[in-house]
């Protein structure tokens, strides 16, 4: 529905005629000036179609690239609603693959009907008109169950009709455009809020422990030293978090954008798991002294963040383990929790926006941490993937080409 125009003039009378078949155009018009969705659209374009023809059965055709979907219908027998066929062998994908109105007295008689659909309906005669002629993207089927010819007053209406629907589907087209920018914003600000909890948290917590230390008294530089490296470390992943943070919010919109360097994949792991840990867990990390690849250091760095903080929060307390390898032109990374495991039915989705392992009340969060795991590993180029029983905890293991 994307490239509609947002709007079109239609000539409506000044004066309402005295016919009082004019009253189902004009209450269309007002109808549709306030439809929010297609449904609604084909609802309104099915009834006045057939108060304004008199026919015995209404069609509201989508087009959907090489397909015709019939969305709505208002009949006396059941027709094709629901049903998709092939454009080039429907009489309504005719009519919008060659912008023209269809009149056709006998279906039977008419080459480009496909009998075998027609012949166990009511369906005698028919006309077919296309929703914006200059590139359609509907039409509207008026059917009946005698031999009929559509008289010019009928197709006038429902080329009025057409009209209408059409600046409908603009304003349709509009409406999702609008909430789709408002779910980006929102998008943005769970983002946001996810991703500078942690090292928030984290740097927090060692604000707390310098505070303590130095309340203490005595000589203690090495472990003020100590707790100040870490506060160092964790502004500096704040700063370059706001800085990629409005990266994020268009991931649905283009690829994630990578900055490569040599990077040693144990050494990212380690401040991850001082910044997830935060004192709630004990993170082991088993792996070679270095792994190098080519990697963007703070995508991967945020990645395993993720991992690892959801797996102390859903981890009861017990131990993760960080199991680091390397195969073939490929470097591994296995984070493994103790705690409740994953549902089988949740592991496909898990890795969805917004979806949650656990959806309690029980576990904060939005439902991103796993998203943006795997939108930064595929950007790499990786794979992620789960095991898990539940009861038995969950194991997410990542795999990153090292070139």
């Amino acid at each position: 529905m994307r490239g509609l125009p947002g709007t079109a003039r239609l000539s409506i009378p000044a004066e309402r005629p005295g016919s009082a078949e004019a009253d189902p155009l004009l209450q269309a018009a007002l109808d549709l000036a306030g439809a929010q969705d297609v449904a609604r659209v084909a609802d309104v374009v099915r009834r006045a179609a057939r108060a304004l023809t008199g026919a015995d059965g209404v069609t509201f055709v989508l087009r959907e690239g090489d397909q015709v979907h019939y969305l709505d219908e208002d009949a006396i027998a059941p027709l094709w609603k629901g049903m998709r066929f092939p454009a080039s062998l429907c009489i309504s994908g005719w009519a919008m693959q060659h912008r023209r109105t269809v009149v056709i007295e006998d279906v039977l008689e008419d080459a480009r009907i496909p009998r075998h659909l027609y012949a166990p309906t009511f369906v005698k005669s028919l006309a077919m008109v296309p929703v914006r002629p200059e590139d359609p993207v509907a039409a509207i089927g008026a059917y009946w169950a005698v031999p009929h010819r559509a008289t010019p007053r009928e197709i006038d209406h429902l080329g009025a009709l057409a009209g209408f629907a059409a600046v409908a589907l603009a304003n349709v087209a509009l409406v999702a455009e609008l909430r789709q920018a408002i779910e980006a914003r929102d998008t943005f600000m769970a983002v946001a809020a996810h991703e500078l909890r942690t090292p928030l948290s984290a740097l927090a917590l060692q604000v707390g422990l310098c505070e303590r230390q130095l309340a203490g008294g005595g000589d203690r530089r090495e472990a003020l030293g100590s707790g100040i490296g870490r506060i160092g470390r964790a502004t500096r992943r704040l700063s370059e978090l706001v800085e990629r943070l409005l990266d994020l919010s268009t991931l649905q919109q283009r690829p994630l954008a990578l900055e490569r360097e040599p990077v040693d994949l144990v050494a990212i792991a380690r401040e991850a798991a001082e910044v997830a840990g935060g004192g709630q867990a004990e993170i082991r990390i088993d792996g070679p002294e270095r792994l190098v690849g080519r990697f963007d250091r703070v995508r991967v760095a945020q990645a395993l963040e993720n991992l690892l903080a959801n797996a102390v929060k859903f981890g009861a307390g017990a131990p993760v383990d960080v199991a680091i390898s390397e195969a073939p032109l490929v470097a591994r990374v296995a984070v493994r929790d103790r705690g409740i495991g994953i549902p089988p039915e949740a592991r496909e989705r898990i890795f969805d926006r917004f979806e949650r392992a656990v959806p309690t009340r029980n576990f904060g969060g939005f439902g991103l941490g796993l998203w943006l795991v795997r939108q930064i590993v595929e950007a790499h180029g990786g794979t992620v993937d789960v095991a898990s029983a539940p009861g038995a905890g969950a194991t997410f293991t990542v795999e990153l080409p090292l070139r």
